[in-house]
């Protein structure tokens, strides 16, 4: 186990603790159990109890006991604990009590729950953790590894795949523990529609007991088959990990989980997993837009007794491929943890209430922006009320990734930030990299486009986002390329003759669950949009083709270079409309940018041409590496008067690829587009 696993459960046993300070430092070794093991129980008794007793409760896959069940406070095993310094105890007579769980309890796929009593003497007893804590047990998970599965894109058309083990534990793997029906329910029964099911969750072999889960969505809740998940974590924040392993900066205490698949009314990128939306929510990200934090999970739901089932390839633990999103709260929505501030959703209202702001103020602070955007609001309005660089990388980046399911009444957000200015927060992002108008493709915080100062500025973003991220389809040249090809990596695991979207079409594609079937890679294929018909094409017809598809819909890949939005052309389309949106005629000329001297960082631009200058502006970027993306600004730095510039060292103080760019500004703000990149590789 990791230090970091340890920490988590040692926060955890502290939590579930509480004030008891009868029986304390209660833990297991080992941590994370395997089969036919023993493991050894410890809890510390405070002066003045004795008899402490373990109270083991095993429960088998298949038979899961929730906490609301009669058995749940009936099937215990009671195991005297010692302090003689024999059978695994450290020493007698410390305070520390001891007792070793036989390897026969340690099954592959079983939960194993305990508490610990002790008694005062006046025949007091304690118990921990308290009857009223909301998970009143511990727990361990007992795991071999996952076990190879092999399943067919078409079974009995189509030879079936094999997946090993070991390609099983290349990505993170999230365990519901649940009854069976309750698993249905949830799923497919429309009748059962966000009612909450208890369930155990272990993540990282750490175990989270008594967890709610439920359904997600609405209309389109239960449609697909593979349909969403919601997961409420009981009070026990778990602190998820993104895909390069790396943890969020804060950990999470409900967790959304989405199929990847494309929205099931128009399925046209089934096959996708998820990448479209990982790759939106991560270029928002980039683009300086509070975000949800999202990744990749492999599900798995252990309600039968059985792992794999060699004669239904549908049924077993294995679920797939999800994308785990965060919620819109401030801690989650960028790389680093944001400010305390109201989070609204469009359609469901306030998701997150501020400290020091009454709950029942909440909609009416909400209220008062939303019925003032609506009033035609002066520019000075929008400038104290909306967070307006945030607005122009969210309005830029929904016109170059075809947000076209994006409405004023839903699948977006607001955070309020301190001093009173609202970001957008991007939502649902299944229905996206489409080149055909469906819903109207912005929110209502358009408004501030109508003043022609705003306006000004957010062309200067859409240039300035079509040079940085949108100009480079290559997969190290850090802009939308590189992103593309970072993401799909964790699903194309080296290595290995399989990939993730691969096991996802298998386990998938004509389960008797889904709808509708046979769609996964489909090529061609015609979706129906408000704007008109539209019909997708990929290169290959898989995941690689796939890649291919955002990375040409993002930029300048049509042949003919005729743009027009609506125009149901693929390729470029997004490169194309943004491109539409940021035209004017009126911007200064782009400068060249050169290095006198390949041994120093001096650079210089050539001179501004026409009209009058207000500033130069240089900037470096950080590219060729993973996680390295031109979008986000490494150096920065204006200047009013001449073309040169000394950029200190420390800006280049890693090994890699920088790229210094210069633009002009004239004196109506407008922006030019951002010089060609002079390279910079530091050894």
């Amino acid at each position: 186990m990791t230090r970091f696993s340890r920490l988590i459960v040692a926060c955890l046993a502290l939590a579930m603790l509480g004030a008891n300070v009868a029986i304390r430092d209660v833990a297991h070794e080992p941590l994370m159990p395997k089969p036919n093991v023993p493991v050894l129980v410890t809890a510390r008794l405070a002066e003045g109890f004795a008899k402490p007793v373990l109270k083991l409760q095993a429960v088998a896959p298949g038979k899961y006991i929730r906490k609301v069940d009669v058995e749940y406070e009936k099937n215990w095993t009671d195991l005297p604990m010692h302090d003689d310094g024999k059978d695994g105890d450290a020493k007698a007579g410390d305070g520390i009590f001891s007792v070793r769980i036989p390897a026969n309890y340690q099954k592959h796929r079983w939960l194993l729950r305990y508490r610990v009593t002790a008694t005062d003497a006046q025949g007091k007893v304690a118990r921990v953790p308290a009857t009223d804590d909301p998970s009143p047990n511990f727990a361990w998970w007992c795991d071999a590894g996952p076990t190879a599965w092999s399943g067919s894109r078409q079974p009995g058309k189509v030879a079936p795949i094999d997946f090993p083990a070991e390609f099983l534990g290349t990505l993170q793997s999230l365990h519901l523990i649940a009854r069976a029906e309750d698993v249905a329910k949830s799923q497919w029964d429309g009748g059962a529609h966000k009612q909450k099911q208890q369930g155990t969750l272990v993540y990282r072999g750490i175990v989270y007991d008594h967890i709610q889960y439920s359904n997600r969505g609405q209309g389109s809740a239960h449609i697909a088959g593979k349909n969403k998940w919601g997961l409420k974590f009981n009070g026990r924040d778990v602190p998820l990990v993104d895909d390069d392993g790396v943890p969020f900066p804060v950990a999470f205490d409900s967790l959304n989980l989405n199929p990847g698949q494309s929205t099931p009314y128009l399925p046209v990128h089934r096959g996708i997993a998820g990448l479209d939306e990982v790759l939106c929510l991560r270029s928002y990200r980039l683009a300086g837009v509070p975000s949800p934090a999202s990744t990749w999970v492999q599900w798995r739901v252990v309600a039968d007794a059985d792992e794999v089932n060699a004669k239904d390839q549908y049924a077993g633990d294995l679920w797939g491929l999800y994308v785990a999103i965060g919620d819109m709260e401030p801690k989650l929505l960028g790389d680093k943890r944001l400010a305390d501030g109201l989070t609204v959703s469009t359609q469901s209202g306030v998701k997150h209430t501020p400290n020091g702001m009454a709950k029942e103020d909440a909609p009416k602070v909400w209220e008062t922006f939303l019925n003032g955007m609506r009033t035609n609001p002066k520019e000075d309005w929008w400038r104290k009320n909306l967070d307006l660089p945030a607005y122009y990388s969210f309005h830029a980046l929904n016109r170059l990734l075809g947000n076209v399911d994006l409405r004023p009444d839903g699948n977006h957000g607001y955070y309020r930030h301190p001093d009173g200015r609202w970001a957008p927060i991007p939502w649902d992002m299944d229905m996206t990299f489409v080149p055909r108008h469906h819903q109207p493709g912005h929110i209502e915080a358009i408004g501030c486009l109508n003043h022609p100062a705003i306006a000004v500025e957010y062309r200067n973003r859409a240039r300035e986002i079509l040079d940085l991220y949108a100009a480079d389809a290559t997969d190290r040249g850090g802009q939308v390329g590189q992103l593309v090809s970072d993401l799909g990596a964790t699903l194309t695991p080296k290595k290995f003759a399989v990939d993730w979207p691969r096991l996802d079409e298998a386990r998938w594609n004509f389960s008797p669950r889904i709808n509708p079937k046979g769609a996964y890679f489909a090529n061609p294929t015609q979706g129906g949009y408000f704007g008109g018909d539209f019909t997708r094409t990929l290169a290959t017809a898989d995941f690689a083709g796939f890649r291919k598809y955002l990375v040409d819909f993002c930029t300048d890949s049509r042949p003919s270079k005729k743009y027009a939005p609506n125009d149901g052309d693929q390729r470029g389309y997004g490169w194309g409309y943004l491109t539409h949106e940021a035209t004017d005629d009126k911007i200064p000329a782009t400068p060249t940018v050169i290095q006198p001297k390949p041994d120093a960082y001096r650079f210089e631009a050539t001179a501004f041409a026409g009209g009058k200058a207000s500033a130069l502006e240089w900037r470096v970027g950080r590219v060729g590496q993973r996680g390295w993306y031109e979008l986000t600004p490494h150096w920065q730095k204006e200047i009013a008067e001449g073309r040169a510039m000394e950029i200190p060292a420390t800006a280049f103080a890693e090994k890699g690829e920088y790229r210094i760019r210069a633009r002009w500004r004239d004196t109506t703000n407008r922006c030019g587009h951002w010089s060609a990149p002079v390279a910079i590789h530091v050894k």
